[in-house]
């Protein structure tokens, strides 16, 4: 069950029944700021991305956590920041997929974080520490 928590920031359980809804708040958030309809629809896949692999490989699929989403807007930065407490992982260290041999070998999936990183300008990502207990991705577009 998805619970809006501020005009910015979402609260959604780790279930994949609740990506469609997260796909259309960022896509009205980035609409909102300024974007086309077509790259806010871009936005909203990756943050989609971001939120399955989350919901797949974090949290292994239980829907008894949540985790955190919050649009954050900066001068020409559209920032979408996911807090999560699952198993850490961080995107960035997955290279980038041989397409041809994709194609080739017929493959279906895994390539999420490649959209993501096609889509996004900055992606970074911070595990959770002693002061932090919160696994934080951050997802920034700038409008041109």
């Amino acid at each position: 069950m998805i619970e809006i928590i501020e005009n910015n920031k979402l609260k959604a359980k780790s279930d994949t029944s609740e990506l469609e809804k997260i796909r259309e708040f960022v896509s009205l958030k980035a609409s909102e700021f300024g974007f086309s309809s077509a790259e806010s629809q871009k936005i909203a896949l990756a943050v989609d991305e971001a939120c399955s692999n989350l919901i797949k490989h974090s949290y292994k699929y239980d829907n008894s956590k949540s985790f955190c989403l919050e649009v954050e807007t900066l001068d020409n930065n559209f920032t979408v920041k996911i807090l999560d407490k699952g198993i850490p992982f961080n995107p960035m260290s997955i290279a980038a997929p041989d397409m041809e041999e994709y194609f080739r070998t017929f493959k279906r999936g895994g390539l999420g974080i490649h959209i993501m990183k096609l889509v996004m300008d900055n992606i970074s990502y911070l595990p959770s520490n002693e002061k932090n207990p919160y696994n934080l991705l951050k997802l920034t577009k700038e409008l041109h």
